[in-house]
């Protein structure tokens, strides 16, 4: 009886193709309690960086000037110079952040930039006048209003009937949990089961801890994960090192491998399916 149970579930003539096909076996055929449960014998997933891939940040120069202004008011009301050179201060930040990013592969965290920018200016804050500070710099990550890409929704909702989707994205002045609410605007945000932003997991791409935090959400092996992401040195350099099949996305803009090869590349999602079915065939 239960023989027959299991034969009605599968469309006709797959068990003759798993007979030929002995990966079939690993990848598709199913218990009759998995299809009870949903559960699957092994789980795949697509992981995507989010800046440049899914999304682009066309207003990153905008907001920030309106972060310096709410920040220069933030100062003024406490007594400070209303005249602070905030604009010299956040570009002399800039190599600080940087060796941080490459040689610890973390990014500093809101607060902690801003110290920085306002030790720079000689001004010393108190820790709940950071932290406030800090916060409602964040928030106005908001303003940013980026773009998705092109494709991406149907191809997101495509991959999302058979794989566990996840995010796996460094972030900077606009921490994780401001991202989660862009992807809700979207309507991308059901989509996804597992999040690593560089603000929650102390760590960088391409650093392992990364892509283990997500793989280790989904209960899912390096192997049987795809990472898509648009920086070689950082998505290309971190996925392969953990074994996990590496998608180049150049739709936003295109960068050269630097010694990072990616095992596919494409320029738009509609392609990304297609590249899913051939590394799991």
């Amino acid at each position: 009886m239960i023989v027959y149970i299991v034969v009605f579930l599968r469309r006709p003539g797959e068990f003759l193709a798993a007979a030929r096909d002995s990966s079939y076996h690993r990848v598709r055929v199913r218990p009759l309690w998995a299809y009870l449960t949903g559960e699957t014998l092994t789980q795949r997933a697509i992981l995507f960086d989010f800046w440049q891939t899914l999304f682009s940040d066309w207003k990153e120069r905008e907001t920030l000037a309106a972060r310096k202004q709410f920040m220069l008011r933030f100062l003024a009301e406490r007594g400070h110079d209303g005249h602070v050179a905030l604009d010299a201060a956040f570009e002399a930040s800039r190599p600080w952040f940087t060796n941080i990013y490459l040689n610890e592969q973390r990014t500093p965290l809101v607060d902690e930039r801003l110290a920085w920018v306002l030790n720079h200016c000689n001004i010393r804050l108190g820790p709940a006048e950071l932290e406030s500070l800090a916060h409602d710099f964040a928030e106005m990550g908001l303003m940013l209003d980026p773009t998705l890409a092109p494709n991406a929704a149907p191809m997101l909702a495509e991959l999302a009937r058979e794989f566990k989707l996840g995010i796996v994205s460094d972030t900077g002045y606009t921490p994780g949990r401001i991202l989660r609410r862009h992807m809700a605007k979207h309507g991308v945000l059901e989509y996804f089961s597992a999040f690593s932003f560089s603000d929650e997991t102390g760590r960088a791409k391409p650093h392992a801890v990364q892509f283990q935090n997500v793989l280790q959400r989904l209960q899912v092996e390096p192997a049987n994960a795809v990472h898509c992401g648009d920086l070689p040195t950082h998505d290309v350099r971190g996925a392969k090192a953990l074994g996990l099949t590496a998608v180049l996305y150049t739709g936003f803009h295109a960068e050269a491998a630097d010694g990072n090869p990616p095992d596919y590349v494409i320029s738009d999602w509609s392609e990304l399916p297609g590249v899913v079915e051939r590394v799991f065939s």
